[in-house]
């Protein structure tokens, strides 16, 4: 019998790779193989297009104008200028004059403490006139105008409450650029593919949508109150159902939105954001913990094995195994979400991200202290 059939980490890095192989080929693979299913025709919903801004006169200057030049035939666009102090609220009382779809929300002051963005977009969802809730940032743009056609087409499913869209950023040509369209690819198949796997935990505020009479059922934010963000993810994982919940993946319905430009910038985005994660349902946390620490004992024992099993080249055989499961799972779901340009990259960036990013972000979020801003 070869030695390295003898040496128990040979099998602990075996059993690591069957874990990572499952997670790819049953979980990851859901997304890959994904088919967007053929709209029902019907009578296109109304919809109110939920934008809150604040300090955002420059962005809505260039991309509201976009929105409310939408091809759809009934909808409405609201703005939540939240204390703006650049001139966003004379804009919007200009644009006002030329887009009778727009409506505005202005809030002077916050009279409570209510964290986040939540008190704009409370206000924003009570100012609405109609059941189907859309909502994006001020610094988004739809790839094409048929955003909201898009978005709309799942609820013609009746038991859908809540669909999924996907956001992008703009590409650049900086380090910080491609490793922030990875960490949002490798987000999105996360959520996308849990989704489809009937355990839906999670949705991203750039292009998400929900009916409002979700929103009032469940009480809105009141869940989740005092933590800093989760207006969105957090809505989700509080409110989602393998029954209803959709995803829209076609192309037409994406928003690509403006990218950090600087790391502390991205760096402090990110805190935010990883700060929810300890709210989400226990079983959610259970499983994304599960993913990343597959990945951080794989990379671990195959570390190891070069080093202690004899001959090395199995261990590195193993890896290039994996990594020829993940390169395919993941280019074809790179491509779906038009991102194909960073498939060659992601065994390198993973890498990073699993043995950097996730430890030293899920460290700093655990002992984040809660701010009330956005």
């Amino acid at each position: 019998m070869p030695e390295f059939y003898l040496n128990p980490l040979f099998w602990a890095l075996s059993f690591f790779f069957l874990i990572q192989a499952l997670i790819y080929l049953l979980l990851f693979r859901r997304l890959a193989a994904f088919k967007q299913p053929e709209p029902k025709h019907g009578a296109l919903l109304p919809v109110s297009v939920i934008v809150a801004a604040r300090d955002e006169a420059r962005n809505l200057t260039k991309f509201l104008p976009i929105i409310l030049d939408q091809d759809y035939p009934d909808f409405e666009v609201i703005v939540i200028d939240d204390q703006s102090e650049d001139g966003t609220r004379e804009l919007l009382e200009e644009m006002q004059l030329v887009y009778p779809r727009l409506k505005v929300v202005t809030i002077t002051e916050h009279i409570n403490e209510f964290a986040g963005k939540k008190l704009a977009l409370t206000l924003g969802i009570k100012a609405a006139q109609y059941e189907i809730l859309l909502f994006t940032d001020a610094d988004c743009e739809p790839v094409t105008r048929d955003w909201i056609r898009k978005m709309v087409e799942p609820y013609s499913n009746q038991e859908t409450e809540i669909v999924l869209g996907f956001s992008p950023y703009k590409v650049k040509s900086s380090l910080i650029n491609l490793f922030i369209r990875f960490d949002t690819f490798f987000t999105a198949l996360q959520y996308f593919s849990f989704t489809l796997a009937g355990m839906p935990y999670m949705g991203v505020g750039r292009n998400l949508s929900y009916k409002r009479s979700l929103f009032f059922k469940s009480k809105g934010f009141a869940p989740f109150l005092k933590v800093s963000s989760g207006d969105d993810d957090l809505f989700v994982n509080h409110n989602a159902t393998p029954q209803n919940v959709a995803i829209q993946l076609h192309p037409d319905s994406f928003i690509v939105s403006k990218p950090k430009k600087t790391w502390s910038d991205w760096i402090r985005q990110k805190r935010r954001h990883m700060s929810t994660g300890k709210y989400y349902k226990s079983n959610h946390r259970a499983w994304l913990s599960l993913i990343w620490l597959s990945n951080l004992l794989f990379y671990a024992a195959v570390t190891l094995g070069i080093i202690f099993i004899k001959p090395w080249w199995i261990s590195v055989a193993v890896l290039g195994l994996r990594m020829i499961i993940q390169i395919i799972i993941m280019s074809i779901s790179l491509k779906k979400l038009k991102m194909g340009n960073l498939w060659y990259l992601t065994p390198v960036l993973d890498i990073i991200y699993q043995l950097v990013y996730y430890p030293i972000f899920g460290f700093i979020a655990l002992f984040r202290r809660k701010k009330r801003r956005w």
